[in-house]
């Protein structure tokens, strides 16, 4: 951001505000839902592949003390992601398809059910607020934006692996 007087916040070789308006920058206003790349249409998969990047960037961004992020939403429109993945790519035969015209198969089902939810629930615990659009029967449990699984399957394999890791002293013990 030349010209800017903010400080560039970076983790690694990351530059959060150039990613942060690269990936903002690939939900398309007209259809609402995420290109992989530029000049590339619209698919469904991108709904978990681009918007499950945007809750890894607001975390990031909100433990270095960024002031103007939001404390409801995402970094991207949550209506018009679900409004794409629900009238744009649901299969009438069941299933989910990267755009209409499309078959419907096993992958873009899951991405697309997985960006629908990462859509519907910003933050967790004490810090929960749903966006659910249409009827309540539309509503996805959570999904972890880096597992793509529920978060309280996340925080089971954790523990297991943890209880399973054995410690310093045991480890010294043995040998």
């Amino acid at each position: 951001m030349q010209g800017s007087h903010r400080p560039v916040v970076t983790l690694g070789l990351i530059v959060f505000s150039s990613c942060q308006h690269w990936v903002t920058g690939r939900q398309m206003r007209f259809e609402g839902g995420f290109q992989g790349r530029c000049n590339k249409l619209v698919d469904g998969c991108y709904s978990f592949w681009q918007a499950g990047l945007l809750p890894l960037l607001h975390r990031a961004l909100h433990a270095r003390g960024e002031t103007a992020l939001s404390m409801t939403h995402w970094m991207f429109d949550q209506q018009a992601l679900q409004e794409y993945i629900l009238l744009c790519c649901q299969c009438p035969a069941g299933g989910l398809l990267d755009k209409p015209g499309k078959s419907r198969d096993f992958y873009h089902t899951c991405y697309c059910l997985s960006g629908l939810s990462i859509a519907q629930h910003f933050g967790s615990g004490d810090l929960l607020h749903e966006v659910v659009l249409g009827v309540p029967e539309n509503r996805l449990r959570p999904t972890h934006p880096v597992y793509n699984i529920s978060p309280d399957k996340v925080v089971q394999a954790a523990m297991y692996f943890l209880k399973a890791v054995p410690k310093r002293e045991e480890a010294s013990a043995a040998n």
